[in-house]
């Protein structure tokens, strides 16, 4: 997210979902920073296509961008609506202080879980067809 020598909160996340599959973006409103993610693996792979479809905003407290070392406050992963609507959290806080690498790997994970079994509660069933000679 920076040109820090440290990563930042905010790259050790991006690498997680990267490795899980997943692309996000640095994202900043109102002085936060914050990742945020297309939640359909097909949408277009920029920042601002994520911002006009389903998607997850992702926040480390109030700056995504500080130095991992300064990581004091978990991840959190939250799903909005294609407008902006907030729908649902996803991703909570870890009950348990986590160091930056084993949080930002635990709000991947999480995330990416929460993603794949509300895509799998959306699809329908397939009618099956039977015959009967």
């Amino acid at each position: 997210m920076t040109n820090q020598t440290e990563p930042t909160e905010g790259d050790l996340l991006l690498a997680e979902l990267a490795a899980l599959g997943r692309r996000a973006f640095p994202g900043e409103e109102g002085g936060m920073t914050f990742l945020i993610m297309a939640v359909d693996l097909d949408a277009p792979d920029d920042e601002d296509a994520a911002y006009g479809v389903l998607h997850v905003l992702m926040y480390a407290g109030e700056r995504a961008d500080r130095p991992a070392a300064d990581h004091r406050e978990p991840w959190s992963a939250h799903l909005h609506a294609a407008d902006g609507t907030y729908l649902t959290t996803l991703v909570g806080g870890s009950p348990t202080p986590l160091d930056p690498a084993a949080d930002a790997a635990r709000c991947a994970r999480e995330v990416t879980e929460r993603l794949s079994e509300r895509r799998r509660s959306s699809i329908r069933p397939l009618a099956r067809r039977f015959c009967t000679f």
